[in-house]
């Protein structure tokens, strides 16, 4: 597959009609008349009529009442032929302020009929009560009935048209939004299919529609997302003959494809070396609005995409550059470079369990590796004696919070701010008997609560230049006994109840 750049061309079906939006494909006439003999006249002179091929649906109203009822029922309604006179004098104009003002309804079109012109005048009732048409009843021949709902109804489609344009537009604006605030793939995802499907979604309950995500490496694809009942391959993973073709002609200029009823859209990711694939099946033909927007989607998805893979890039990197610069510093104090690694995960697990939003759990597990980072100014005959320090040393010792702190705090990034915290912090005390300020409960930001429990944990159970790990009931019996004096008391009990899961982490990064 070629790899350059998205194309820009998207191939367009022939122009199809566009159905009448929100009905079963039928133009909804309603004739709003007291008088039976008009209703049957209407329906009889327009007998068979169809506009672009799609048949009227009369709808019979006989007071205005009724035809508030009415229209609450059918919105979509196209014309309204309506009647001046019925049970009142005004009851006909009474509908049409209706109409506009209760209702809201500003596509309906009205023909105003009446028998009694004067009791109406024209150029009254068409600025006062939003009519768009004004017809004696004896003026109605059949050529100027077939004249008058042929301009109403078209005049209701390109009003529908437009409108459904502009709805549209507002979706992808809000698709990409939503798309560039995505934080994983798997969400993104999920909110592309959800656009895609919602920019072509069919109004009616024939219509059926599937969507998915496929992945593609050497030739070997795989269906990550799917919505809808997708034809897939023997196994279950792999799209369908049908798909992968549609995705190999898609692919071979990784860009947009729109058919009459589906919509193909390959990017390529040249982080992973991995094409990424999009495809839906509408199950009616879309119209020219509806490609259009969805080839403006899809270029928005390669955009959004390309945005979220340079984003977890960065993170990576970052994340990279903080563990090998805490690994560093273990190293330098004869500790596993695992700890940083460790307690990371530990801390993310018990954030993520005290109830912090998976931003912040994520923030505190980049940011924990770098907790010890100001040992590098502790001099090595300290950080290196394998005996007891004296109480000089042991001064000197707890500085390395400080310096830790002060490498840290003048950074602008996010997560350098938040090292910095927890560089500083991580040896405070819930009862206060911590360093370096002696901070009490909660004064002490949740960040470095966290990582106090958890690096005094990997601490404990594991081997240190100057002691042999503990054995795991004595340290849970430690950390359960300093419960409300150095730890939270609810990170402790947080701890306890997920000690499973710590155990898991210390076994995936052993020493």
């Amino acid at each position: 597959m070629k790899h350059e750049h998205m194309m820009d061309e998207v191939h367009f079906a022939d122009e199809t009609p566009v159905p009448p939006p929100d009905s079963d494909a039928t133009w909804k006439v309603m004739i709003v008349d007291d008088d039976d003999f008009v209703h049957k006249v209407t329906e009889l002179t327009l007998g068979d009529y169809r506009y672009q091929n799609t048949p009227v649906q009369y709808l019979h109203a006989y007071s205005g009442a009724e035809a508030k009822v009415l229209l609450h029922e059918n919105p979509d309604t196209a014309v309204i032929l309506l009647d001046v006179v019925m049970e009142t004098e005004n009851a006909g104009l009474e509908f049409a302020r209706h109409v506009r003002q209760d209702a809201g309804n500003s596509f309906v079109r009205i023909i105003l009929r009446t028998g009694q012109p004067g009791q109406a005048p024209e150029r009254k009732v068409i600025t006062e009560y939003d009519i768009n048409d004004y017809k004696h009843k004896a003026e109605l021949s059949e050529q100027r009935l077939f004249t008058a709902i042929t301009a109403a109804i078209r005049s209701y489609r390109d009003l529908r048209t437009i409108e459904q344009g502009r709805l549209g537009l507002q979706g992808v604006i809000a698709a990409c939004s939503d798309l560039f605030a995505a934080s994983s793939l798997q969400e993104f995802f999920v909110l592309a299919l959800e656009y895609i499907l919602r920019t072509g979604r069919c109004a009616g309950t024939s219509c059926t529609e599937h969507a998915a995500v496929a992945v593609a490496r050497d030739g070997q694809f795989e269906v990550r997302e799917a919505r809808g009942v997708m034809d897939l391959g023997p196994t279950g993973l792999e799209p369908s003959a049908r798909t992968i073709e549609l995705f190999e002609a898609v692919g071979r200029d990784q860009g947009v494809l729109v058919l009459e009823k589906e919509f193909a859209a390959s990017f390529f990711n040249i982080h992973t070396d991995q094409d990424f694939f999009f495809y839906a099946s509408f199950g009616r033909s879309l119209n020219e609005t509806e490609q259009g927007l969805l080839h403006i989607l899809g270029g928005n998805i390669a955009v959004a995409l390309s945005n979220l893979f340079l984003t977890e890039e960065i993170v990576a990197t970052q994340r990279e550059v903080v563990l090998t610069l805490g690994e560093v510093v273990e190293t330098r104090s004869k500790e596993t470079a695992q700890h940083v690694k460790r307690v990371a995960e530990y801390s993310y697990l018990l954030a993520a369990k005290a109830g912090l939003s998976e931003d912040r759990a994520q923030l505190l597990r980049m940011a924990s590796p770098m907790h010890d980072v100001g040992k590098i100014g502790i001099p090595d005959s300290i950080l290196f004696k394998p005996g007891k320090l004296t109480e000089e040393e042991f001064a000197v010792i707890k500085t390395h919070t400080v310096i830790g702190h002060s490498i840290l705090k003048n950074s602008h990034r996010r997560i350098m701010r938040t090292a910095a915290t927890i560089a500083l912090q991580h040896h405070e005390r819930w009862d206060g008997k911590g360093y370096p300020h002696g901070l009490v409960e909660d004064e002490t930001h949740i960040y470095g609560r966290i990582t106090a429990l958890a690096d005094v944990f990997d601490a404990l159970a594991c081997d240190r230049v100057y002691k042999k790990a503990w054995p795991l009931e004595q340290v849970v019996d430690y950390i359960s006994e300093q419960k409300g004096k150095q730890f939270d008391p609810s990170l402790v009990d947080m701890f306890l109840r997920n000690m499973p899961e710590m155990l898991a982490i210390r076994a995936t990064y052993p020493d």
